[in-house]
C-alpha cells in the first residue's frame, strides 16, 4: 500500500512538473529583482553625460556605466547584505577645465525570497527601508516604489543639479 502511495506521490509530481514546463507563464528577461533607476535634469528625464557609475565594496569589477551618457541604469542589491552603496559621478568641461563632480547613493533594504515559478525558479525581491545621498550634484533622489520585483518600470528617479549651466 505504502508503495502504492509513493508511486502516485513522483507520478503526480512529474505530472506537475511536465504541466509547469508547458505553461506560457515565461520569465521575464529581467530574472532578476534590479531596481531601474531613471536620470532627470530640470525635472524632465534626458541622458546625463558624461556620467559614470560603480558599486562601493563591492568584489570584483563593479562598473556600471563608465563615463557614458545615459537616461536609465539598473542597480543591483546584494541579498547577503541589508544596504547597497553606489558612487556615480560626471565629468564636463567648464571653460579650459574639466570638472568632476561625485556623490553617493545607499539603499538600505531588506531581502524577501521569492518563488516566481517552477520555471523561474526561486529569486529575491526586496523591500528599500531608507535612500540616502550627497548633495554634489545630486539635487534628489525619489522612490516611485519601495518593493523592488524584477518588473521593468521604474523603481526610482534620481534628480541631478544642471551644472553646465
Amino acid at each position: 500500500m505504502i508503495i502504492r502511495l509513493v508511486h502516485i506521490a513522483i507520478a503526480a509530481a512529474a505530472l506537475l512538473a511536465a504541466l509547469a514546463s508547458c505553461s506560457n507563464d515565461s520569465c521575464s528577461d529581467n530574472g532578476s529583482s534590479l531596481p531601474l533607476a531613471t536620470f532627470y535634469i530640470n525635472g524632465t528625464q534626458q541622458s546625463i553625460p558624461g556620467l559614470s557609475i560603480m558599486g562601493i565594496g563591492v568584489p570584483g569589477d563593479s562598473l556600471l556605466a563608465d563615463n557614458k551618457s545615459i537616461s536609465e541604469a539598473y542597480l543591483p542589491l546584494r541579498a547577503s547584505t541589508t544596504s547597497t552603496s553606489y558612487t556615480l559621478w560626471r565629468s564636463f568641461t567648464s571653460g579650459d577645465n574639466t570638472v568632476t563632480v561625485r556623490d553617493t547613493i545607499t539603499l538600505d533594504y531588506k531581502a524577501v525570497p521569492f518563488f516566481h515559478s517552477a520555471e523561474c525558479g526561486a529569486m529575491f525581491n526586496f523591500d528599500i527601508e531608507t535612500v540616502t545621498h550627497t548633495t554634489h550634484g545630486i539635487d534628489s533622489v525619489v522612490m516611485l516604489t519601495t518593493h523592488v520585483t524584477n518588473s521593468r518600470t521604474p523603481a526610482m528617479r534620481i534628480y541631478f543639479t544642471n551644472l553646465q549651466q
